[in-house]
């Protein structure tokens, strides 16, 4: 007896249903699987629908996928736990050494080594300026003032994001992965830093805020510049590390221009507070001292970055 025309159409239409729904299971199987023996899994499982389907007629798809199912989720599972066992070999055995050369170590620890003294020395700044009840007035009488104060703790801010950058990109190989890490750490740190300006002046932290993230913008666009650049003449990984490491000094030089300017040239009530005493001779002499480490370090951070984005055939 003749199978009916309808009966044939709808056999096709299972078998296609049947073949897109298990090309969309096949994803739960990690990449690497999928090129090796999907296609051959695809046409046994194909082979299977169409012989249930031309002996025993559509309802045997039940018993079949039930199968399917409960194999896939099983094998799925064993297979996720296999590549991810073995990516965290792959990273447990990874050692930068093995491909940063000796003048992006140099390049880093003269960078982190800027950034902690900075780091310091704005702190300083802060305590002694914020002890002292003639701040204010010198900020009412000087807006500059008053600008180059906010610029050294919103470049701090935007150093400590870039430091992260730099520890990101040397544990994480994915860059957009990093760079989605870096929007999230952005927002923390300015929750952190001044989101209680949010509710007290909200237009104050509006403009903290932009000011903040340009900064932060602008390091990320700088370092992938520099990453391209530096991966003409070493790895990919290296290269984003020293591109954040120039994202980090461009900021740095930021906040210790702002901190010499407003130490040394803008500040008026500094030397007088410290000629009628409010400002003891350690403190004083200690923002100085910071201050001027902070100069030579970046100095030293400008010029080991120099010196690591020079190829080796320029620098013979």
């Amino acid at each position: 007896m003749a199978t009916p025309p309808s009966s044939k159409r709808g056999v096709r239409q299972a078998l296609a249903l049947s073949m897109r729904l298990y090309a969309l299971f096949l994803y739960a199987y990690p990449a690497t699987f999928r090129r090796e023996y999907g296609s051959r899994m695809a046409a046994v499982f194909r082979d299977s629908c169409n012989d249930a389907l031309q002996r025993r007629g559509m309802a045997f798809l039940v018993p079949l996928w039930s199968q399917t199912i409960s194999d896939l989720l099983i094998t799925a599972c064993l297979e996720r736990w296999s590549a991810l066992k073995e990516k965290t070999r792959a990273m447990a055995t990874y050692t930068p050494s093995q491909n940063f050369p000796l003048r992006l170590w140099v390049a880093l620890a003269a960078t982190l080594l800027a950034f902690v003294v900075s780091l310091v020395a704005s702190l300083n700044l802060y305590l002694i300026e914020d002890a002292s009840p003639l701040t204010q007035v010198a900020y009412a009488a000087s807006p500059l003032l008053r600008f180059s104060y906010d610029g050294i703790y919103l470049s701090a801010l935007a150093a400590g994001v870039a430091v992260c950058a730099i520890l990101g990109f040397a544990l994480v190989q994915r860059a957009m992965l990093v760079i989605s890490g870096l929007i999230v750490v952005a927002l923390l740190v300015a929750l952190g830093g001044f989101g209680g300006l949010l509710v007290r002046h909200p237009v104050t932290f509006l403009l903290f805020f932009i000011v903040f993230l340009a900064l932060t913008l602008l390091n990320i666009l700088l370092g992938r510049a520099m990453a391209t650049r530096a991966g003409r003449i070493m790895g990919q990984r290296p290269a984003q590390v020293l591109g954040a490491c120039v994202s980090v000094g461009s900021v740095l030089l930021i906040n210790v221009v702002l901190l010499v300017l407003h130490t040394l040239i803008l500040n008026p009530v500094n030397h007088a507070l410290y000629m009628q005493g409010q400002i003891g001779t350690t403190p004083w002499n200690f923002s100085l001292i910071a201050m001027g480490l902070a100069f030579l370090t970046m100095i030293a951070c400008a010029v080991s970055l120099g010196s690591a984005l020079r190829s080796p055939a320029q620098q013979s």
